[in-house]
């Protein structure tokens, strides 16, 4: 048995937002543009409180909406101003805050341990880790430490089902270190890390979220190949992932473990607006023995799209 050392270095974050286009009879200068205009009697852009923030117009003339077969008429001074929501949140496991998991429970998980996690945090639930894991990602609601439970808002995984845990190598995880790290590698086991995103994208056609690499994961002498049949196996030098979103049209991710490359590939993706709409990559790894001892690294770029 071979051991090596690998990890990837830190993932870039890169957000795209899509455009929408709309026509204005646009007034300009050098200086200056005024998009739209209105004779109005006051109003202000900057009443809020905790939750809400208002923007109000007096007496403006005229505002409605109509539409024909091909157009879209919205009238009136506040007609003009649409903030669309669009975020887009990357979140790493941590390997070094395993604790096992022994119990789940809908959507409450019991572990050995409780004592590094908070609410509000995102975490990976990990039944059987290795080669053929099943996984499942979700948000910290509350925590009873007297009982060593976490309870999630809800439960995100991929086609290979919900996890059913009891303790024999299941582990929950923290998401939100700053990079990936596989640690040391065995060409024995196949060892895994989970990537997760949420997104929440007010567009009417939904989004799409790509990754390519800039390199190979090397360690300047020495690379691990890419999967190239379809499965990172145990004893192979082989390298992939496999995304939760088990309906990607423009990439093999979501069908088996697939390789990254320099160009952009499809890992997530819905068709409608969407809040808080989460899924994630299980990168995978594993060695033939006779791989250089070193750090092999590269760097993932994630970007999402809004399909306007």
């Amino acid at each position: 048995m071979k051991l090596r050392g690998i990890g990837i270095g830190l993932l870039a974050l890169t957000t795209i937002f899509g455009l929408s286009f709309s026509v204005f009879a646009t007034m300009t200068s050098t200086n200056y543009e005024i998009q739209w205009d209105e004779i109005n009697a006051g109003g202000g852009e900057g009443s809020s409180s905790a939750s809400y923030q208002l923007r109000d117009s007096v007496s403006s003339a005229a505002a409605t909406r109509s539409d024909g077969t091909n157009y879209d008429l919205d009238s009136g001074y506040r007609a003009g101003i649409y903030d669309r929501v669009a975020d887009f949140e990357i979140f790493l496991q941590d390997r070094s805050s395993q604790v096992s998991a022994t119990i789940v429970t809908s959507t409450v998980v019991t572990v050995t341990s409780t004592s590094s996690f908070s609410t509000g945090q995102m975490i990976a639930l990990v039944q059987s880790e290795g080669d053929g894991q099943i996984d499942a990602t979700g948000k910290i609601l509350s925590i009873n430490s007297g009982l060593s439970q976490i309870t999630v808002d809800a439960w995100n995984y991929g086609s290979g089902g919900m996890p059913s845990v009891d303790g024999n190598n299941d582990y929950v995880y923290e998401l939100d270190a700053s990079s990936v790290s596989f640690g040391t590698i065995s060409d024995l086991t196949v060892t895994t890390s989970i990537i997760a995103w949420e997104v929440s994208a007010e567009v009417s056609d939904g989004y799409s979220v790509y990754v390519y690499e800039n390199q190979d994961l090397t360690n300047g002498i020495d690379t691990i190949t890419d999967v190239s049949d379809g499965t990172v196996s145990a004893g192979s030098r082989e390298y992939g992932a496999h995304s939760s979103d088990s309906s990607l049209a423009l990439s093999t991710f979501d069908t088996q473990d697939s390789a990254f490359t320099t160009a952009l590939q499809q890992i997530g993706s819905r068709s409608a607006v969407s809040f808080d709409s989460r899924d994630y990559l299980t990168v995978k790894t594993s060695i033939d023995g006779f791989e250089s001892d070193g750090l092999y690294s590269q760097t993932l770029t994630f970007i999402y799209v809004g399909d306007y």
